[in-house]
């Protein structure tokens, strides 16, 4: 009896999990609808935010363009007035210079009548015609004069409504700052991040046309790009269903108290600048570069852990290394481009960001010029290019593979691995990544461009790689991939399988790279080896810049 009893029970409690499983499974579903909508809510958001920004300067280019317009077609109206009076002016005088030549020629001859010494008429022209010249010439220096005037009239007005605008955007990032450090909720935060995000990029702008010296627009550049990318960084991650954790809170909190120094700085900017005619904006000496240099003077040091969250553990890296001379430099400048039969090397400044670079600028036998940065810490090779054309297809893409290989060598790039090549115009990009325990690392990325006419290396570009290159802590995949091979294959025809690390949404993700053809076009898909869901899919494009990964 009690048997029956306890079998009769059992299919209710098998239905009662049933509907417990299956309340889970929508009550699962619908979250996940909920974060694919805050995460669309998200996008609309950083859409309609860059809609309005990119409107609101089309209006300001279209203002600055009417007031262009007639400004030149005021100065060119000034300019056919005074042109007018000149030459009124110019034959009033040569009429008068014709009367005088009239009667000195009638004194003349009465005075040769007279037998009294000649040549003082011929005197008394000279000065008339040279009375005439000076008058002209007068004038023409008048309304040089003028121009000059009114071209510096106008540079001035364009600087000091860009100290207007950075000093706003300022304010308001010191204001969203504020209220990320205390804001609640998902909504809110990213709605805050992605104002920060427009706003870094729009005071970058303002400081790009600001007439200071380089080092003080780095550093300022520096920081608001930092900032600008860092809220990008936390919008992604946020977006994916992240959260902000005490290291995020400290890193936001560095960032508030660098704007408030900032904002501390402007009325002391904006005063030199009310004060500064043009002349005083050019001035190295002027009060208004050294209210520029305020704004980054005051600013705290970076801990270790802000350090890495802005720049990078590569960055990082390098501004740890031993600092070396400008003369120092240019023996390596020397020793990296000792194959280029270099002419005049010479080191032309230092630029500062992430980590300092001494520039240097070249030439060869053929007078063809180049461009390098070498850092100074390190002395490592960060930047070259050339803007000297290729023209003949003498080396394919394979030589200039080895070409590039050996010179990244030569610079100190060592476990480089080539993963994509385009050619196009002469010329050969080849990408490379570091490889780490037969992982490829496409964050410790170097782009070298070689020229296929003359087999040589034309440009280079590390600073990806010096930014994030570090050793890493590489979990191990779980999914299979023999699994991912035989999915891969029901869909393409395979060309290879490798594990990639790639940035994902700000963080770094551990996945399969995937190479193969489907209807005619080459495909890159990156399969994530936790989750197995796809990650990223790129695909290679014929473009006028030669084959690209889109």
């Amino acid at each position: 009896m009690k048997d029956r009893e306890k079998n009769y029970a059992d299919p209710r409690e098998s239905r009662e999990e049933k509907a417990e499983l299956l309340a889970a499974e929508r009550r699962a579903a619908e979250l996940e609808k909920e974060a694919e909508r805050e995460d669309a809510r998200a996008r609309r958001r950083i859409e309609e935010a860059r809609r309005r920004e990119e409107k609101k300067q089309a209006q300001m280019k279209a203002q600055a363009e009417r007031e262009r317009v007639r400004a030149e077609k005021a100065a060119v109206r000034e300019e056919e007035r005074r042109e007018r009076e000149m030459r009124a002016q110019q034959e009033k005088q040569h009429r008068r210079a014709e009367r005088a030549e009239k009667k000195l020629e009638e004194k003349r001859r009465r005075e040769e009548k007279s037998e009294k010494a000649p040549g003082y008429g011929g005197w008394l022209a000279a000065v008339v015609s040279l009375s005439v010249a000076v008058l002209a010439l007068g004038a023409i220096v008048t309304v040089g004069y003028f121009d000059l005037s009114k071209a510096k009239g106008a540079a001035l007005g364009g600087y000091q409504a860009n100290v207007y605008e950075l000093s706003e955007q300022v304010e308001m990032l010191d204001a969203d700052f504020a209220k990320v450090r205390v804001a609640q909720g998902s909504y809110e935060t990213q709605k805050l991040l992605a104002d920060v995000l427009v706003r870094c990029r729009l005071a970058e702008r303002c400081v790009e046309n600001f007439p200071v010296d380089g080092r003080s627009a780095a550093q300022l550049t520096a920081f608001f790009n930092r900032a600008g990318d860092y809220s990008q960084t936390l919008l992604h991650r946020m977006a994916a269903g992240g959260t902000l954790g005490a290291e995020e809170e400290e890193t936001i909190a560095y960032l508030y108290g660098c704007v408030e120094t900032l904002r501390n700085a402007m009325p002391a900017l904006i005063e030199a600048a009310d004060g500064s005619n043009a002349e005083g904006m050019w001035s190295e000496d002027g009060e208004f570069s050294a209210r520029f240099s305020d704004l980054t003077a005051g600013m705290e040091e970076m801990s270790e852990g802000v350090r890495k969250s802005l720049t990078g553990n590569g960055a990082a890296a390098v501004c740890e290394l031993e600092a070396i001379t400008e003369e120092k430099a240019t023996e390596r400048a020397n020793a990296y481009f000792s194959e280029y039969k270099v002419t005049d090397l010479r080191c032309t400044g230092k630029s500062e960001g992430e980590y300092a670079c001494y520039l240097f600028e070249f030439g060869d036998e053929a007078g063809r010029t180049y461009y390098a940065q070498i850092t100074e810490r390190g002395g490592i090779l960060a930047m070259f290019d050339s803007y000297a054309p290729c023209g003949a297809q003498n080396f394919d893409g394979r030589h200039c593979t080895h070409i590039a290989r050996e010179f990244l060598a030569k610079a100190g790039y060592e476990g480089m691995r080539p993963v994509f090549a385009s050619e196009a115009g002469g010329e050969c990009c080849i990408t490379f990544v570091y490889e780490q325990d037969g992982v490829l690392v496409y964050p410790d990325r170097v782009m070298v461009k070689v020229c296929c006419e003359r087999g040589v290396v034309t440009g280079l570009e590390g600073h990806e790689y010096l930014k994030n290159h570090c050793e890493r802590e590489i979990g191990a995949a779980k999914v299979s991939m023999e699994k991912v091979e035989r999915n891969a294959a029901k869909k393409m025809q395979l060309h290879g399988v490798r594990k990639a690390i790639i940035p994902v949404d700000g963080q770094e993700r551990l996945t399969y790279e995937v190479r193969g053809e489907y209807g005619g076009r080459m495909y890159y898909a990156y399969i994530d080896a936790v989750t197995g869901e796809t990650a990223e899919i790129r695909v290679v494009a014929d473009t006028d810049r030669g084959m690209s990964l889109l």
